[in-house]
């Protein structure tokens, strides 16, 4: 039921910068965001109307729909699992949408692209389009992208030419998806009835199931602590971190250029990062080298540094979440020493808030498992926690099984309830629709927000019956259960149909033409001359 709700909340859905939100392609789950490109046994990068793909043109694709996800503010589902092989399937959707695009010769002009942006709100002051908002909304999407900064680039404006690219993408898509699906309509039967199920002032008892209570009781044996410890060897919380040692040379902004403007300041890191460039060559092979010669050995990190009259330094050992010391605070900096390999050990230039920097990799400590002793407290809690809600679950379900069976037989909820000594709770009388739109903020009638969990019962009071007892429904609030019992649904107040119906029809449509959309995907997927590439999953993992 809360798809519904969420449909009409520019909280949840509208893109977080107020541009365009389409309504097919980018909808579900995202990928994960992984550090690494996954290596793909297949040069085969699939093909359409017999026009072979490239590497670069999936590749592209991918990154695209991922920033696109980002874009749109659903950064919190790219680490659901199986999210990067949704991605690739997006991204395959993309490409068959853009060369239908390409075949209606469908393109989109600067001007309609100019028009975009100068009319989304997120890029507006008091209402007018406003290039410093654009751009300080551009450094902030640069940092959320994680877009790679490269020595003499402008960072800015590679982030725009990235979102710009994925607008331009988007206009195109949505004109063939608006030709292929917006005829697209659902019959929306019942609607006075969903009207009710929406409007109409329920009362709702429930009984909770707190697992904290289950965990108390549960029995946690010195027989299960050692089984969970020598099953998994692997787990962070049973090991040691790994620590680094690395040299480094870093090239910072003098303190008058730490007070230039940010244009002025941008040019001087830009300065640095040639510099630092530079240095860095020097422990690269040399391109002209003669084939088959064995290279020299590169050029030890501080003596060349030293002679190059730059000053390195070796911090102590750190971990990848801890900064070293004497070095400024960065997670660039630490991201990037955790990058080296022993085959790898010199940096690329890394930006710092004020300069970059390179590093060598010097020395590994290794992960360590603990000691049993030493994590026997933590797993003890882990299991403890593990066997209560375990054991809260399965009493949720069969008190709900019970209640639903002495329910189904004229027996009184309330009376049932107590026969298998639970507790029972109601809730005061609340409009389901207006309990939601009050907890995202959207209501105009409430200032204070509803608690979490009674945004969650009236989202499974709408698909009640009255009189009807609930499966168990998980509170992602507190982690208990809840079994609930729509004791009434009076009659809706009529005030509201005016805007329900409307958004009651869109929202089943755009439900429809989601299916069909992915129908057509399929059935273009299948035509002769177009295949999508034999292992596409893997794609989604593509930085």
């Amino acid at each position: 039921m809360m798809k519904f709700l969420r449909s009409q909340s520019q909280t949840v859905l509208v893109v977080v910068l107020g541009v365009l939100g389409l309504g097919f392609l980018f909808y579900g789950n995202a990928g994960n965001l992984l550090t690494s490109s996954a290596g793909h046994a297949s040069n085969d990068y699939g093909s359409i109307d017999r026009e072979d793909l490239s590497m670069a043109q999936l590749y592209d694709a991918v990154r695209l729909t991922r920033y696109s996800v980002i874009i749109q503010g659903h950064s919190q589902d790219l680490t659901q699992r199986g999210a990067a092989a949704q991605i690739a399937e997006e991204a395959w959707g993309q490409l068959l949408l853009l060369h239908e695009a390409d075949r209606l010769h469908i393109d989109v002009s600067d001007k309609q692209l100019i028009d975009l942006i100068h009319s989304s709100p997120g890029f507006q002051k008091d209402g007018v389009y406003s290039p410093e908002v654009y751009t300080q909304v551009m450094a902030q999407l640069k940092d959320a992208l994680r877009l790679p900064s490269e020595p003499g680039v402008d960072a800015i404006a590679n982030t725009k030419a990235v979102y710009e690219t994925i607008m331009r993408n988007n206009l195109r898509a949505s004109a063939v998806s608006n030709a292929l699906f917006t005829t697209v309509r659902s019959s929306a039967r019942g609607l006075s009835d969903q009207y009710e199920k929406y409007y109409g002032p329920a009362t709702v008892s429930f009984i909770s199931f707190d697992p904290k209570s289950f965990a108390d009781a549960a029995q946690v044996t010195p027989a299960d602590i050692e089984a969970e410890y020598k099953a998994h060897p692997d787990n962070p919380a049973y090991r040691t971190s790994e620590k680094r040692k690395v040299d480094y040379v870093l090239f910072l902004l003098s303190p008058d250029q730490t007070k230039l403007s940010d244009k002025e300041k941008a040019a001087a890191k830009d300065a640095l990062g040639e510099k630092a460039l530079n240095f860095a060559l020097a422990f690269q092979p040399d391109p002209s080298a003669t084939p088959g010669v064995t290279p020299p050995p590169a050029p030890d990190f501080l003596t060349e540094a030293k002679k190059q009259g730059l000053t390195p330094a070796t911090t102590d050992f750190f971990t990848v979440d801890t900064p070293p010391a004497n070095v400024p605070p960065s997670p660039s900096f630490n991201n990037a020493a955790f990058s080296l390999a022993k085959d790898n050990t010199i940096s690329k230039v890394v930006e710092l808030e004020n300069g970059v920097a390179i590093l060598h990799l010097a020395e590994i400590q290794p992960s360590d498992l603990k000691s049993l002793d030493e994590v026997k407290a933590d797993i003890t809690k882990q299991l403890r926690e593990l066997k209560g809600q375990q054991a809260e679950k399965s009493a949720a379900q069969n008190a709900a099984a019970a209640l639903q069976a002495a329910v189904a037989k004229g027996t009184d909820f309330k009376a049932a309830a107590a026969s298998l000594k639970l507790k029972v709770e109601t809730v005061p009388v609340f409009v389901p629709y207006k309990t939601l739109e009050a907890g995202l903020g959207l209501g105009t009638t409430t200032v204070t927000r509803p608690d979490p969990r009674l945004q969650t019962i009236a989202a499974e009071a709408i698909g009640l019956a009255p009189g009807q007892v609930s499966d168990p429904v998980p509170m992602e609030s507190d982690n208990s259960s809840l079994v609930l019992h729509l004791d009434n649904r009076a009659k809706a107040d009529q005030a509201d149909w005016a805007q329900f119906e409307p958004r009651f029809r869109n929202s089943e449509d755009n439900q429809l033409r989601k299916q069909v959309y992915t129908d057509w995907v399929n059935w273009k997927s299948k035509q002769p001359g177009t295949h999508k590439p034999p292992d596409l999953d893997a794609y989604g993992t593509v930085e």
